[in-house]
């Protein structure tokens, strides 16, 4: 299976440029840096230590900002280089991003870009986030002798359903990451099920971090802006989701 996957993503080359052209059309990728997504960096790599750390869109990169701060205040020596997949998250970090971290996009998943990718970039250590398994980014970190760390991960039950399928496939995958910590019971038990080993259960990322001090930065600079700083302290932004049944109370 995993053969076949980096047979075709070698062979639909053409189709993949004409795929990532009409998403460029329809604003889904960011012309200025559509190199990037071919694994042509459009930076060089920092000197010292580097760590990559991959989250696929909004949820998973702002999941991530607690994580950076701490990696950027643990390791000060280290450069911390964030991928993801979508023009959103992109803003959202180029605006929130500490000190010594900065923004890339992942490149497309064929062997020739990843591997392009890699050999610019070179990381001392990959952190994955959460459950997007792409074949040819994992095998080529692993084949590198990149260690990789799966963070905050989770197995959905549809994508547990559909991977229990392909044992041997998800089994080979999995084998890449030399930890996984998962967010809940539940998440490593379907991890170790499908072969992950081994497994700690940290807690959920989203839920257990403090406050970002990347995020009040930018907080309290909104707040100056918009001349709130001569009323006192900025209030406390909050988020939250609704159901259409409840929206009545």
């Amino acid at each position: 299976m995993l053969g076949l996957y980096r047979c075709l993503s070698t062979m639909l080359g053409p189709a993949i440029r004409l795929y990532l052209g009409r998403r460029q059309a329809h604003g889904k990728e960011d012309p200025a840096r559509a190199r990037e997504r071919q694994g042509i960096a459009s930076r060089a790599r920092p000197d010292g230590p580097l760590i990559w750390l991959h989250a696929a869109s909004v949820g998973e990169s702002i999941s991530a900002l607690c994580l950076i701060d701490r990696l950027s205040a643990d390791c000060p020596d280290a450069s911390i280089l964030v991928t993801t997949g979508t023009v959103t998250s992109a803003a959202i970090m180029a605006e929130r991003l500490p000190e010594g971290a900065f923004h890339q996009y992942v490149p497309v998943d064929r062997p020739a870009w990843v591997g392009r990718f890699l050999d610019h970039w070179k990381p001392d250590v990959a952190l994955w986030m959460e459950s997007e398994f792409w074949p040819n980014l994992l095998r080529g970190i692993s084949a590198r002798g990149i260690p990789l760390v799966l963070i905050n991960g989770r197995i959905s039950p549809s994508s547990f359903k559909g991977w229990r399928r392909a044992p041997r496939t998800i089994g080979r995958l999995l084998e890449c990451f030399s930890l996984c910590l998962a967010q809940s019971e539940l998440d490593a038990g379907r991890l170790k099920e499908l072969g992950a080993n081994p497994v700690a259960v940290p807690g959920n990322l989203k839920f257990a971090a403090a406050p970002c001090r990347s995020t009040r930065a930018i907080w309290r600079r909104r707040w100056k802006r918009s001349g709130g700083g001569r009323s006192g302290s900025p209030p406390v932004p909050m988020q939250a989701k609704t159901k259409q049944s409840s929206q009545h109370i």
